[in-house]
């Protein structure tokens, strides 16, 4: 029979377990924080090792100072965003504002007469043109924007607190590289630290490349989509850039939606223009904008991001992101890779003698 004590042991570990989970998920704020600080500093790194090249006399620049001065360097490319895109947005959201929908829906009265014509032979009800001039304009609420600046302004204060823990965390990260292997040295039994201390320094390695490729995919889609609205004569076309490159982050599925936001920003910025005659060949020239934004990003820059950085098959790749996609959404999809990767270094480290880790961890 198991002993009494054994049981308690179990009752205990298992109640400790329960509370830690509890702790994780009630801190799970701090949990977001700190992945972003490790993906900040991961892309700091190549900073970090440019001003430590930098001579002070017959010394090298201290790691604080290093930090301090790759975490500047993050904030001023921040600020210089924002002063940049500040104005724009702002008047991105006066055109929404000032948007009238009446007027907007005159634009549609041609197709709607022809698409009423077409359902009265059909026999078809509802479909006649009040009905349906209705139902848009019940669908178009220009009020809401209003409704999410206040949820923007009442979230400043917990937006400050997530800065400041941010750029507080990262520094540390920045400035104790070895902070992370310290705090996995004290959980690694002694005879697995030097196998550990492989998978931290690989994964460092790929996952700085990695994120420094989605920063450089980003600025790739911002440009193009910039630049072909900007010759097309869409207003405020670099706002429109960047939040496609942002969305597109979301592996395959954020060229669609970015494309979606940017073709229904550019139109409602020209809701004047005559339907057939103006508007919808206006519509033709911004698809294909975004059309040659998402083929570059397709057969160019996720396979040399994606499969270059990180050394797996662009197949592989492609499964495991609709995979982690099925089982977790929109978020799975944007983990996927990273977390893929590092699951592959540690197989590396500890499951090379199987056939399948040495067919998926050939190239690392």
């Amino acid at each position: 029979m198991i002993k009494i004590n054994q049981i308690t042991k179990f009752i205990l570990g298992a109640l400790a377990l329960i509370l830690l989970v509890w702790i994780i998920w009630e801190v799970r704020s701090v949990g977001i924080y700190f992945g972003i600080s490790v993906v900040i500093a991961l892309m700091g790194r190549p900073l970090m090792r440019l001003f430590s090249k930098i001579p002070l006399g017959n010394k090298h620049m201290p790691n604080w100072t290093q930090a301090m001065l790759t975490l500047f360097s993050f904030i001023a490319i921040i600020s210089l965003l924002f002063k940049i895109f500040i104005p724009i947005i702002n008047s991105q959201i006066k055109i929404i504002a000032s948007l009238d929908v009446e007027k907007l829906l005159t634009a549609f009265d041609a197709p709607l007469e022809r698409l009423e014509l077409w359902a009265a032979s059909m026999n078809l009800e509802g479909m006649d043109q009040e009905s349906i001039r209705s139902n848009l304009a019940d669908k178009i609420d220009v009020s809401i924007l209003g409704d999410v600046l206040s949820t923007v302004f009442s979230s400043m204060g917990n937006l400050v607190i997530a800065v400041f823990s941010v750029l507080f965390i990262t520094f540390f990260l920045l400035k104790d590289g070895n902070i992370v292997n310290n705090m996995v040295d004290a959980l690694t039994p002694d005879k697995y630290l030097s196998n550990v201390h492989r998978i931290l320094s690989e994964t460092k390695d790929l996952l700085s490349r990695y994120f420094l490729g989605i920063a450089l995919q980003v600025s790739i889609i911002t440009s193009i989509v910039s630049i072909g609205l900007t010759i097309v004569g869409i207003p405020n076309a670099l706002l429109i850039g960047l939040i496609s490159g942002i969305i597109n982050i979301i592996p395959y599925l954020g060229p669609v939606i970015g494309g979606s936001i940017g073709i229904t920003l550019g139109l409602l910025s020209n809701v004047h223009l005559d339907l057939e005659t103006e508007l919808l060949p206006l519509l033709l020239k911004v698809s294909a904008v975004f059309a040659t934004a998402q083929l570059t990003d397709n057969f160019i820059l996720q396979p040399v991001i994606f499969s270059k950085s990180v050394k797996a098959h662009p197949l592989e790749i492609f499964l495991v992101i609709m995979i982690a996609g099925t089982l977790a959404g929109i978020g799975g999809m944007i983990l996927a890779v990273p977390f893929y990767t590092i699951m592959r270094i540690v197989a590396k480290e500890f499951f090379q003698g199987y056939k399948v880790v040495q067919g998926l961890t050939k190239d690392l």
